[in-house]
């Protein structure tokens, strides 16, 4: 049976902390409904009216934690497509345009990963299915959805994950991972949707062994024992020119292994 295509609506849900004032939506060219969740010391609401009868629902929270705010955004939504977002990109004036498109040409698509102007994807240059160890290749801000597809199965980003933690990041891979797991249809579109821009990062602190470490406790966390092995040698290598300068090799590859055997994030309760 055909699938219909219908008119649907776009918001981005963005996170981000400590904001002041609300700089961040001409910052970072918003021009469509979006939800903002900025963690600092308060919680409050508020609705800002942007052109083209366009909204930015404003929550200030108290809570901490990346993927706490990722599903404040998504609870907090009403629309039908979701874009994840963070405080560090700019978006395409005809953003929204370009993602209601890629919806309407691909109606059984549940998630719709998209591409950024100026970070190089490992994803094939063309419209497909990626297969499950394809979803390690993505970072979030390219992760767009339907958000009833995410409610009616009950999938959430895992808190054990994400800056906030003190664990890694791998939170929108395992995101992934468990929506493929669950059987929706994820799709790429080589599609450019934003640029990222160089704001300082809030996790980030530098190729160190604790970096390495927690990259370690993480992939084992998501791929388990024997995968876990396997992409920390892989990443080990591939990444081998960004963090040369920092730590040998054999130095991130033990720290990754350790962050592995030890396993203390599957042991967290």
């Amino acid at each position: 049976m055909e699938l219909k295509k219908v008119m649907r609506s776009v918001e981005i849900l963005l996170s981000c902390m400590n904001e002041e004032d609300y700089s961040i939506i001409s910052g970072s060219n918003i021009k469509t409904n979006t939800v903002i969740i900025n963690q600092c010391s308060e919680n409050s609401m508020n609705q800002i009216n942007i052109n083209n009868n366009k909204y930015v629902k404003w929550i200030n929270s108290t809570e901490r934690g990346l993927s706490k705010s990722r599903n404040m955004a998504i609870h907090n939504s009403c629309a039908d497509i979701c874009l994840i977002a963070d405080n560090d990109e700019k978006f395409d004036d005809d953003c929204e345009q370009k993602i209601l498109k890629a919806y309407e040409d691909l109606p059984d698509a549940d998630i719709i990963i998209f591409d950024l102007h100026n970070k190089p994807t490992k994803l094939k240059p063309k419209i497909y299915l990626p297969k499950r160890l394809e979803m390690l290749r993505v970072c979030s801000c390219q992760i767009t959805f339907k958000r009833a597809s995410i409610i009616d199965n009950k999938l959430i980003f895992d808190v054990k994950l994400g800056a906030g933690t003190g664990n890694g990041a791998g939170e929108e891979n395992k995101f992934l991972l468990d929506c493929y797991d669950k059987g929706l249809k994820i799709y790429h579109v080589p599609e450019k949707i934003a640029v990222m821009t160089e704001n300082e990062s809030t996790w980030f602190t530098g190729f160190d062994a604790d970096f390495f470490y927690k990259q370690g406790m993480s992939t084992r966390y998501i791929l388990g024992f024997g995968l876990s092995c396997t992409y920390g040698l892989y990443y080990a290598i591939s990444k081998h020119n960004q963090y040369k300068k920092d730590i040998s090799i054999f130095g991130a590859l033990k720290n990754i292994l350790s962050g592995i055997f030890d396993n203390k994030l599957t042991k967290k309760i």
